[in-house]
């Protein structure tokens, strides 16, 4: 979707469509909330409410044998993506529970934002005071103790293990990624397991959790592409 302020900015969304045998959860729950996304968007733009900032959805190819389908695309667009790549937002498998986000640290305050606007289906409060109930319960005391000291919750450091590694690691372009998980019944991961059966019935029953995903990644990408600042936030990144 062609941005119709800044057209030469680039907010790009991606999940990988390959999988171990099946993969219904590992990737397929993941890129069924990027379709939705990417539909309602269109749907947008049809009414006249496209993006500022252009927008790119991919599907990735090969993620599983080493990252290679994004891979190869970064590296074959270095150049333009330097130039014009705001921000890059993943995902990847999905499951019922609690949300996690890591990321860059410039986009914490945004990730933050975000978790307090959406509420989970299961206990009707957002999703961020969910996660935060989950750190008093189960963190440690250094954890327990940061949450009554900062506003925002930290976002986890990305390492590598899915497609955001050649936008983070290979070209420096600030980056999340975004899951459910924590609640939902695993064992099936990358194995003949992974399916619709099997997920529908352990891990999200209804897709009700496919659904939060799709409005936390989903604002998230409008967020970037729709702000008249981009919302970098440095402070995020000095405090980690």
């Amino acid at each position: 979707l062609q941005g119709s302020e800044y057209p030469d900015q680039w907010v790009i969304r991606g999940n990988h469509h390959d999988g171990w045998n099946h993969g219904a959860a590992d990737p397929i729950s993941g890129l069924a909330a990027l379709m939705a996304e990417a539909k309602a968007l269109g749907q947008l733009a049809a009414q006249g409410n496209g993006p500022k900032r252009t927008v790119v959805y991919a599907a990735w190819d090969s993620e599983e044998q080493g990252l290679i389908g994004s891979t190869e695309w970064v590296e074959h667009n270095a150049t333009l993506l330097d130039e014009r790549a705001v921000a890059y937002i993943n995902t990847d498998g999905n499951s019922r529970g609690f949300v996690n986000i890591g990321g860059s640290h410039v986009l914490e305050k945004m990730a933050n934002e975000i978790m307090r606007d959406v509420q989970d289906p299961q206990t009707g409060v957002s999703v961020a005071e969910r996660r935060r109930a989950r750190i008093e319960v189960n963190g440690n005391e250094e954890a327990r103790a940061e949450l009554k000291s900062r506003e925002d919750m930290r976002i986890n450091p990305l390492g590598s293990g899915s497609d955001y590694s050649p936008f983070l690691q290979h070209l420096g372009i600030a980056s999340l990624n975004i899951g459910f998980g924590g609640e939902g019944s695993d064992g099936s991961y990358h194995t003949l397991y992974d399916t619709y059966e099997h997920y529908t019935k352990f891990r999200d029953p209804g897709f009700v959790y496919g659904v939060s995903l799709a409005q936390v990644a989903g604002r998230a990408t409008m967020r970037l592409a729709n702000a008249p600042r981009l919302p970098f936030e440095f402070t995020g990144l000095v405090a980690n």
